[in-house]
């Protein structure tokens, strides 16, 4: 089984590509198979280390189970055991998530990617429990957490990285999505068994901080305009070369935003799924085609539509500069 060790370099939190045509709730079969190959194979070979799917801009919430499943199995399927794949299992309560799980593991996934049940607000307790059964319950499929804080209606505090640590063997990675001030202390009490792995927006000061032992960055936005600048600042992040750290940040934070950080902050819980279909479609690394119901393009703003289209052509831009020799 994985363990935190297993897990270096860019998490790509995949889209999940829709056919034409598949954005109504009329449409019980939206997966574009097809392109879901093509795109693994391409993150692959662009040197990702780690696919995590149906997350948020994974469109998790708008998918049938039989549309994950085939999903899943598709991935799988194209990867062969090249990188880990961890496959999203959040649901309403722990029976439907042990479900998911043990039908994710059957379809080919190596790990589990799941947050807390969205219901209740959790007492940390209680969410130390929930992790603790789903290791219980599938004791041979390791686990990612989403530590969203905004989307799990918890803090994620380090007295619940020490009571998985210690209640819940499975867990092995956390994609870290919470305030980033506890890192040190959740290191601290969880890091000889849990890989912390910080964010694209965030990862150079959290390197700065815990250097070296950040060895992951997740990434759902740039990475599915193309992965070829972040996979270079892992690498330099994983060679513990300060400098170029630096100098690749440096490139990646040139390349303009869609909105400003207030506009993004305000709309963020409204446009996410939206916004990362269409700064994916746009930017063209992956074909994404039309968001599924109940989201829909429309939602977004002309200004963020705008902007996804400046952002887009300078990352394409940013991208031949670290595009690999084939």
């Amino acid at each position: 089984m994985l363990t935190k060790d297993d897990i270096r370099g860019v998490a790509v939190m995949v889209p999940t590509p829709a056919k034409e045509g598949a954005e109504g709730w009329d449409v019980p079969d939206s997966v574009d198979l097809d392109e879901t190959a093509r795109m693994v194979e391409n993150y692959i070979r662009a040197g990702i280390g780690v696919i995590a799917a149906c997350g948020t801009t994974g469109e998790c919430a708008a998918l049938l189970w039989e549309e994950k499943r085939a999903f899943i199995d598709t991935i799988a399927q194209v990867a062969r055991k090249r990188v880990p794949i961890f496959a999203g299992a959040t649901a309403l309560g722990t029976k439907e998530v042990v479900r998911q799980m043990r039908g994710l593991k059957a379809a080919g996934a190596d790990g589990a990617f799941g947050g807390l049940p969205l219901w209740q607000t959790p007492t940390n307790e209680n969410a130390v429990q929930f992790f603790a059964d789903l290791g219980e319950a599938v004791p041979d499929m390791p686990i990612m957490i989403y530590a969203n804080a905004r989307f799990f209606k918890s803090t994620f505090p380090t007295s619940f990285w020490a009571g998985v640590a210690k209640k819940a063997p499975t867990v092995v990675l956390t994609k870290v999505s919470y305030n980033h001030a506890n890192l040190l202390e959740d290191l601290k009490v969880a890091g000889e068994r849990i890989n912390f792995m910080p964010g694209e927006a965030a990862i150079y000061p959290a390197y700065r901080m815990a250097r070296p032992r950040i060895t992951a960055i997740w990434s759902s936005g740039m990475a599915c305009m193309g992965p070829e600048p972040v996979v270079a600042l892992a690498d330099a992040i994983l060679k513990d070369d300060e400098k170029r750290t630096e100098e690749i940040w440096r490139d990646i934070r040139s390349v303009p935003p869609v909105v400003s950080a207030d506009e993004y902050l305000a709309g963020f819980a409204q446009y996410n799924a939206q916004i990362n279909k269409y700064l994916t479609n746009v930017a063209g690394y992956v074909k994404d085609g039309p968001c599924r119901a109940p989201y829909r393009i429309s939602d977004l703003p002309e200004s963020w539509k705008k902007g996804a289209e400046l952002r887009a052509k300078a990352w394409n831009e940013l991208r031949k500069r670290y595009t690999r020799a084939t």
